[in-house]
């Protein structure tokens, strides 16, 4: 059974671990179905108690028409300190969709996003590529990182790979000037995000490389662009860097989320020859997000250790795992319990930081290592300050 498969009966599982487990294993992996989105959106609304995880675990998904038509109908309903997490949704969908739903969306939608987006469909090649470049400047110039410009920026990106405005030579030219630099452009850090739209093969090891630079926003690019291939190719670059304390965090991720049996046998392999505590845990979470019966040695054996680092949600993730795949196992109700007591550990300190400046608990102020860094930068937590 494939992994899409295997994951549809628990899509919107009742039980909160195994939702989470879910909602993790979905997070990066581009291939999941645009209806499953819609279903999850749906759930999301119509229950509560999973509407954070939910609307925070779908950000990378397509919001298609069906989706936006599910958001306008809901958002005007919700608790408003939630509601920013459904309009957040709102970024990604494309521009002509934005404007043929322009009325109900423009209370959600900031002003000049609408002549922004006309910009994008009218522009000419000219025009469009001029801009991107007067908006990489203004990156570059800023005094600090702009989210919502590089948001722009990323956009005019992509309406310049889709319309094939931008060679493969031209792309060859930018890495060669950005790899003379101690650190990566802007330029080059959207080239990398173009290479991965437009599944530029011989770009893969270059790609696998970068996994040793320190820098979160290249290494994301990075990543999302060699999961978009979804390819043995790149599980074989990206195998050696899971090896190597500085980039095991990226990588691992990167081979979590290509569904492949080669990459299930490399994630094992590494596993069996890493001694640190904390690259074992984040080795066995990407084994348990394969959903591979072949990882239960592995998972098996690394649940008899005394302990774990704090890098992972370690029960919660093998307590989805076994129970998804059916599996049964002497220790699964205590791993449950270890990671509900956990959950519910995070729910009463923030409670109780909450009380003392007198403003109402609200569980997105709980941080879990896969969840959206508290700082803003839009990483995972164990990407960003919990690393």
């Amino acid at each position: 059974m494939t992994f899409l498969g295997k994951i549809k009966p628990y899509l919107t599982s009742n039980d909160p671990l195994i939702q989470e487990t879910v909602l993790h294993a979905l997070h990066d992996f581009p291939n999941v179905p645009e209806e499953w989105t819609i279903e999850l959106l749906k759930e999301a609304f119509k229950n509560k108690e999973k509407q954070t995880s939910i609307l925070i675990y779908v950000d990378n998904q397509t919001i298609n028409e069906e989706a936006v038509k599910v958001l306008i109908e809901n958002i005007p309903m919700m608790d408003k300190s939630k509601m920013h997490l459904a309009v957040k949704l709102l970024d990604h969908i494309d521009p002509e969709l934005a404007l043929k739903y322009r009325e109900p969306l423009e209370r959600y939608i900031r002003k000049e996003m609408w002549s922004f987006y006309e910009f994008l469909i009218n522009g000419t090649e000219e025009v469009i590529c001029s801009e991107y470049a007067a908006i990489l400047n203004a990156l570059e110039r800023a005094d600090s990182y702009q989210h919502d410009v590089y948001i722009k920026a990323k956009k005019l990106a992509a309406c310049i790979a889709q319309h094939g405005w931008v060679t493969e030579d031209e792309i060859d030219l930018i890495i060669q000037a950005e790899l003379n630099e101690q650190w990566f452009s802007f330029e080059g850090i959207l080239t990398v995000y173009m290479i991965g739209l437009l599944k530029l093969k011989k770009q893969i090891p270059f790609l696998a490389s970068l996994l040793v630079r320190d820098d979160d926003i290249l290494l994301e690019e990075v990543s999302n662009a060699l999961i978009r291939f979804q390819t043995d190719e790149v599980v074989k670059a990206v195998a050696p860097y899971l090896q190597r304390e500085d980039s095991i965090i990226f990588a691992s991720s990167i081979v979590e989320n290509i569904k492949t049996e080669l990459a299930v046998q490399v994630l094992r392999e590494t596993y069996q020859c890493t001694e640190e505590l904390s690259d074992q845990d984040l080795l066995v979470e990407a084994l348990c997000h394969q959903l591979s019966k072949e990882a239960l040695p592995e998972i098996s054996d690394h649940m008899k250790k005394e302990y774990f680092s704090t890098l992972v949600d370690i029960e919660q993730t093998v307590y989805g795992f076994y129970s998804i795949l059916g599996e049964g196992h002497p220790e699964l109700e205590e791993w449950r319990l270890a990671a509900m007591e956990r959950e519910m550990d995070f729910r009463n300190e923030s409670k109780q930081g909450n009380l003392l400046q007198n403003v109402p608990f609200q569980k997105e102020n709980k941080v879990g290592r896969n969840d959206p860094c508290p700082c803003g930068s839009g990483k995972k937590y164990k990407k960003c300050c919990g690393k």
